[in-house]
C-alpha cells in the first residue's frame, strides 16, 4: 500500500540550446571547449548548426519503492512498477523533445528526432559532459563512477536544429533514381 500523498514520481527536466560545428566523428559545442567525438552522432546531426541538449528524471522515488518490493520478495509488484517508471521517463523525454521541437519551429529551425548516449558508436561515458554542461544537479541528476545517472529513471539526449528552408535532394538520392534501360 502507498501511503497518501507520498509521490513516487516527481518529474523535473532541463535543457539548452548550443551553436555546434558538425564534422565527421565529432561534435564541438561552440563556446564551451567541449567536444563529443562520435562518428554515429556526428551523422545523425548533419546538417545542424545547433543542438539541444537536454537531461529529464522522474526522481528516485519510485526506484526505492522497486527495490522495497524486490528486497520483500514481492517480484510481480517491482517488476510492474519498474515497467511504469521506465514509461514515465520516455514520456517525460517526449514532452521535453516536444517542448524543444516548438521551440525550434518558432526560431525557424527543424529538429531531428533525438539520440542518447549509448546509441551508436556514442560512449555512455559522455554522460558526465552533458550533465555538467546542464548543470544536472538543479534537477537532481548525477552520474556514477560508471557513468549511469542517478537516479536510474533519467534521460540525456541530443536533438540537432536546422535551419528551415528549400534542402536540396541530396546526390545518394538522385544516383537510385535513374530511367530504366530500353
Amino acid at each position: 500500500m502507498i501511503e497518501e500523498g507520498y509521490a513516487l514520481i516527481e518529474p523535473k527536466a532541463s535543457y539548452e540550446i548550443f551553436d555546434v560545428k558538425i564534422f565527421r566523428d565529432e561534435v564541438r559545442i561552440s563556446g564551451k571547449r567541449s567536444v563529443i567525438k562520435s562518428r554515429s552522432l556526428a551523422a545523425h546531426l548533419k546538417g545542424a548548426s545547433k543542438i539541444a541538449l537536454f537531461v529529464c528524471t522522474i526522481g528516485g522515488q519510485l526506484a526505492h519503492k522497486v527495490n522495497d518490493y524486490a528486497a520483500k520478495g514481492e517480484i510481480a509488484r517491482a517488476t510492474v512498477l519498474d515497467a511504469v517508471g521506465s514509461e514515465a521517463a520516455e514520456a517525460l523525454a517526449e514532452k521535453v523533445d516536444d517542448l524543444i521541437r516548438k521551440k525550434a519551429s518558432s526560431e525557424g529551425y527543424s529538429t531531428v528526432i533525438r539520440f542518447s548516449p549509448g546509441y551508436g558508436d556514442w560512449t555512455i561515458f559522455d554522460q558526465v559532459k552533458i550533465l555538467k554542461l546542464l548543470k544536472a544537479n538543479k534537477v537532481g541528476v548525477k552520474a556514477i563512477k560508471s557513468c549511469i545517472m542517478v537516479p536510474e529513471k533519467s534521460v540525456t539526449a541530443c536533438i540537432g536544429l536546422i535551419r528551415k528552408g528549400p534542402r536540396p535532394i541530396r546526390k545518394v538520392y538522385e544516383e537510385h533514381i535513374k530511367p530504366p534501360k530500353k
